[in-house]
């Protein structure tokens, strides 16, 4: 019986921080009622991830700011430019064709693939959610159960509203085929992430070696080493060799940057091309590990002074009603 007291005593003092915390943060920001659930949903997150609360009123680093945007920087063009599929729309009208992987095939289920029309090589992903990523070298050697499974287990459930990544939520699940970017090697390609504010990049996280060990480094705009780590788990390499269309990565990162306060861009490079893999507005959720994200966070300096309308009510009865009729 007493440990059940101290359970609910617990409990108790939980709840009670967080409504303190929520009426700190309202005589500083424009909160409102309609942004209670999803502040709730992000201290709680930051709570369970980092062992603290957000710092919403002066934003001390990298996960501050990005809690900051969840709240305080909704815009409808998220949504699409969060959808995998959707964002290929916004390229094309941005920077143009020329910058996206070939895509195959798009559809509701795994079932639905017609592998006799695929080439020998190629990518399984879905739109809506992070790290379902299939890198098929031969599919005569793909296990199309596991795939299946995999892809299937993705499909079914939700992503993002549960993160407090909102955008995500409104992002009709699907899975789609594309081109495998040829490495020349058995390596994944490497990941050339760009951190855009205001439509400038401040640093590239450059990840290579993906499942070779994987290793990461922290640049400038000039290529310069920060000598920063972002992502622990990492080995923090030294390898980092400006590409010769790294010029022209800075203006395809900044052009499509440009509208947002704050946005990544990611991006991969052959001798040959360019290709734009994503955009994610919120990295790793906002709950980075490790001192590199207080670091790196001083250079997300966006302008906080300014603040979007809360759409989230909108645009979930916008979605309730387009489900319907679907």
């Amino acid at each position: 019986m007493g440990l059940k007291k101290a359970l609910w005593r617990l409990i108790g003092d939980i709840k009670l921080s967080y409504q303190r915390k929520w009426e700190h943060d309202c005589s500083s920001l424009p909160l409102t009622a309609a942004h209670r659930n999803l502040y709730i949903t992000i201290h709680r997150l930051c709570w369970q991830k980092l062992g603290e609360f957000p710092n919403l009123v002066t934003c001390r680093d990298f996960n501050d700011r990005f809690q900051w945007l969840k709240l305080f920087d909704q815009d409808r063009e998220m949504v699409r430019c969060s959808d995998k599929i959707l964002v290929r729309d916004y390229v094309r009208e941005r920077i143009g064709e020329q910058y996206l992987v070939k895509l195959f095939q798009m559809h509701e289920r795994f079932s639905q693939i017609d592998f006799d029309a695929l080439p020998k090589a190629f990518v399984i992903k879905t739109n809506h959610d992070s790290g379902n990523v299939i890198l098929v070298r031969d599919k005569a050697q793909l296990d199309r159960s596991a795939a299946e499974d995999q892809i299937d287990e993705a499909l079914k459930n939700p992503y993002g509203r549960i993160k407090g990544e909102w955008a995500y939520s409104f992002v009709q699940p699907k899975v789609f085929v594309e081109g495998l970017i040829d490495t020349r090697s058995h390596k994944p390609p490497p990941d050339y992430k760009f951190y855009c504010v205001e439509g400038k990049v401040k640093f590239c996280h450059y990840i290579y070696d993906r499942g070779f060990g994987t290793k990461e480094q922290t640049v400038d705009p000039d290529g310069n080493d920060l000598a920063t780590a972002l992502y622990p788990k990492f080995e923090l390499g030294t390898d980092f060799k400006k590409p010769d269309r790294w010029r022209e990565m800075i203006h395809v990162a900044e052009r499509l940057s440009s509208g947002f306060k704050c946005v990544r861009v990611d991006l991969f490079c052959t001798d040959e091309n360019i290709y734009v893999g994503e955009m994610t507005f919120w990295p790793m959720g906002g709950h980075y590990k490790g001192e590199g994200q207080k670091i790196l966070g001083q250079l997300l300096d966006f302008d906080r002074t300014t603040y979007k309308p809360f759409l989230l009510p909108e645009l979930e009865a916008e979605y309730i009603s387009q489900t319907k009729r679907l």
